[in-house]
């Protein structure tokens, strides 16, 4: 069979399908599965040994664009189309592809543009993901797969962030720490204080060497709120999302606020600890290796972007460092013990 998967954005959203390739390797193994995505997001999938062929379209390309990859996909004869992002664009994609099968989740508000609504299933992002395979897998258990993401980071672009590293220093048997604390919203972004606390405590406690990362746009958050770093706590340098990636996958530990350097961490097998606001723990994956904290406020998970408690959003900034600490030992003690 001929495959082609769906997700434009975010780059998390990416992240959280690349197992699919895999899945559909294990049931299919002579099938050509290929991959579309907004071109700033092809790194994620890059060097994925179960992905054929890398398809891109623009964000802003408008009609022009859409036709075009409109009429490449229906000249790669795809049998099966399989839409994980699911908005207009895709629906139109999915639905003039040719495909014989266009798949879609069964809650999805277009299935009239697909003939495949596929059952949703409760878990992880990863074990949501996959509903959109069950049509193509024999006996179809959630349970029985493998709903873990990952990423293949090239090896110059490994090369590139050992080089980063070494600018700071950092080698390879550091207790290397990355540090995410950006966020587009307010009720998912834990105070840049209290990261702060965190990095100074880890490099105290367990001489740790901490990096702070951010994405595009974002270093002026860093920058606008410190003005020198304490001793071994670094601003990484601004990079793409290929040496990004990689960066991230030396870590041997990965503190931040559920978002995509969460997802990247954890698909290359970093332990991950995540400080959750208005969203879901679902969000993490269900492993000894990856945690969360939180406030644990009558009202979350609100799910919501504006706090209806206070602009000040308590879950974020009443909830600081000493209400981690002690669950943040427990799992670097439980991390080393496993190493």
């Amino acid at each position: 069979m001929k495959f082609l998967l769906i997700q434009l954005y975010q780059t998390g959203d990416v992240v959280l399908t690349t197992h699919i390739p895999r899945e559909l390797k294990k049931y299919h193994p002579d099938a050509e599965i290929d991959f579309l995505t907004f071109r700033a997001n092809k790194p994620v999938v890059e060097n994925n040994p179960h992905i054929n062929r890398i398809l891109t379209t623009e964000r802003k390309g408008g009609i022009k664009e859409m036709a075009r990859i409109i009429a490449e996909v229906r000249r790669n004869r795809y049998d099966a189309v399989l839409d994980f992002h699911n908005n207009p664009r895709t629906a139109y994609i999915s639905f003039l592809s040719g495909a014989e099968y266009k798949v879609c989740y069964g809650n999805s508000p277009r299935k009239f543009f697909y003939n495949t609504p596929c059952k949703m299933y409760d878990g992880c992002p990863g074990v949501i993901k996959l509903a959109l395979a069950a049509p193509f897998i024999k006996n179809f258990d959630p349970a029985v797969l493998n709903a873990k993401s990952e990423v293949f980071p090239s090896a110059m672009a490994s090369a590139n962030a050992d080089e980063i590293l070494r600018s700071f220093g950092i080698t390879g048997s550091d207790f290397l720490v990355t540090l995410s604390p950006t966020h587009k919203r307010d009720t998912r972004r834990w105070k840049f204080t209290h990261f702060m606390d965190t990095a100074e405590y880890l490099v105290k406690e367990y001489g740790a060497k901490v990096l702070l990362t951010y994405g595009p746009g974002e270093k002026n958050y860093i920058t606008d709120r410190i003005d020198t770093l304490p001793e071994n706590i670094f601003l990484m340098p601004q990079v793409g999302l290929s040496e990004f990636i990689a960066v991230l996958g030396k870590a041997k530990l990965h503190i931040g606020n559920d978002s995509a350097p969460h997802h990247i961490a954890t698909a290359q097998n970093v332990p991950t600890f995540i400080v959750i606001g208005s969203t879901s723990p679902h969000w993490v994956f269900p492993s000894p290796q990856h945690t969360y904290a939180n406030a644990g406020l009558d009202c979350q998970p609100c799910l919501k972007s504006v706090c209806r408690i206070s602009p000040d959003i308590p879950c974020m900034s009443q909830f600081g460092f000493e209400g981690i600490k002690e669950k943040l030992d427990d799992f670097i003690r439980k991390q080393i013990s496993r190493s």
